[in-house]
């Protein structure tokens, strides 16, 4: 998902990242620049990553859609009792390292796939993912 607003976008910085998010990194991944969005950080293999493997869960604030400024950091998943909900990572402080996961630019670029497990959104590798590989997550 793109953010349609025409304003100017600020770009991440790892001076940006909360001290929580860097201590809640896989031994296996980094932030660095995104490949996909130069504006925003991107998540990094270190190390070749196998297919099957899980990360998770995706962390934010449960919102309403209509409170949510914008799609890019935040899923949107179905509550029995509460209906269409958004878990919001918009907010740094709020959210974990899987914020940092870009969009997909093709099919054949796409290594993660977004689960839903008991309301809860984790990722799971498609395909080995080699060293100095980035993450991203499904194409449209």
């Amino acid at each position: 998902c793109q953010n349609t607003s025409d304003s100017p976008v600020a770009v991440e910085t790892l001076d940006d990242v909360p001290e929580h998010v860097l201590r809640g990194l896989p031994e296996d991944v980094r932030l660095f620049p995104s490949a996909v969005d130069k504006s925003r950080l991107g998540v990094w293999a270190t190390k070749s990553i196998l297919k099957g493997k899980k990360f998770g869960p995706f962390v934010g604030d449960k919102k309403k859609r209509s409170q949510v400024k914008s799609n890019v950091y935040m899923w949107e998943v179905y509550y029995p009792n509460l209906g269409w909900m958004c878990v919001d990572a918009t907010d740094p402080e709020k959210g974990n390292w899987l914020r940092y996961i870009n969009w997909a630019r093709s099919g054949k670029e796409q290594n993660l796939f977004p689960l839903e497990i008991n309301r809860t959104i984790y990722y799971k590798s498609l395909k080995v993912s080699l060293n100095r590989c980035y993450f991203v997550s499904f194409y449209y």
